[in-house]
């Protein structure tokens, strides 16, 4: 009898753990995969493919840089989070973290991010120096 009410107990724990924990836009997870790429400076353009819209976009990259290969690409940012959503877009900021090695970065980088061919894929970015209320409060883990 003891088992049974701890198996019940536990349930209800994780099934309140699960209620709790409201999923993350499947936009921004693809926005904080295509962030950890550029962040671990990954060149193999394979890593890209699905991420955009533009496949030459995926491919520009991909392409090696001038500086040694592992260094990041972009500065340290905070969890990304979306600011706008409809049925097939979904907008998705980037608040950037002040970087003397990226003093020309924008403050905050916009991402449009659009539902096609049954997946999330980035079609453009909009820079811009003030970040955009939260339309959601989870960010990307």
């Amino acid at each position: 009898m003891k088992r049974h009410s701890l198996a019940l107990a536990t349930l209800a724990v994780v099934r309140r753990a699960a209620c709790a924990a409201p999923a993350v836009h499947p936009a921004v997870t693809r926005v904080a995969d295509l962030l950890e790429l550029r962040r671990d400076d990954v060149r193999d353009p394979a890593a890209y493919e699905g991420l955009f819209a533009d496949p030459e976009l995926a491919a520009a990259l991909a392409e090696g840089s001038e500086e040694p290969t592992g260094t990041p690409q972009v500065p340290d940012y905070d969890p990304p989070y979306l600011t706008a959503e409809t049925t097939s877009t979904a907008d998705v900021a980037v608040v950037w973290k002040a970087s003397e090695d990226f003093s020309d970065w924008p403050a905050v980088t916009v991402f449009i991010v659009s539902f096609a061919d049954g997946r999330w894929v980035v079609v453009d970015a909009l820079e811009s120096t003030v970040a955009p209320e939260p339309l959601d409060a989870t960010p990307a883990r």
